[in-house]
């Protein structure tokens, strides 16, 4: 191969390239404008016209939440969306991450995840396997520094708070 047909021979990414600005410039329609931005509603309109719940696929419920919600808490009307008996089986369900183990903290100790029940502390995280998620108003968890601030140092791993219908 001489040398003058190396320097005059173009890569075909440099042709494509060179292609789609001349067929972009010589477009004669207007530019599209900007698409409309993703939020919960626009999310739930399109699920709403698929018929499906948000959360929910082919009948089961899903980890997957949709955007704009909170991944702190599990409302009512979740818990109750799912088909599981026990409260345990619901938070991994649906927020598996809450119920991880976490590594050691700086004493040694490994930390667990506390369990409160109406402001009273439960032994730990089984205890969720005995309660029935029917009665129950809402569950949120709490971060290690803010169960630490509102319960004490021992919640290296955060802490899960259950609220029950009162009745």
């Amino acid at each position: 191969m001489s040398r003058r047909n190396r320097s005059t021979r173009l890569s075909p990414v440099a042709i494509a390239m060179a292609l789609g600005l001349l067929v972009g410039c010589s477009s004669s329609k207007k530019p599209s404008p900007d698409p409309e931005p993703v939020t919960a509603a626009s999310i739930q309109k399109t699920l709403d016209s698929a018929g499906l719940a948000p959360g929910v696929i082919g009948g089961r419920t899903s980890p997957i939440a949709v955007a704009g919600r909170d991944r702190q808490s599990l409302t009512r009307d979740e818990i109750r969306a799912t088909q599981y008996t026990n409260l345990y089986d619901v938070v991994v369900a649906l927020r598996g991450n809450w119920v991880r183990v976490r590594s050691p903290d700086s004493f040694g100790k490994s930390a667990v995840v506390q369990v409160y029940l109406d402001n009273q502390r439960l032994n730990g995280i089984e205890d969720l396997r005995t309660m029935s998620p029917v009665n129950i108003e809402s569950v949120r968890f709490f971060d290690p520094i803010q169960a630490s601030a509102r319960w004490g140092l021992d919640h290296g791993a955060g802490a899960i708070f259950v609220r029950t219908a009162k009745r």
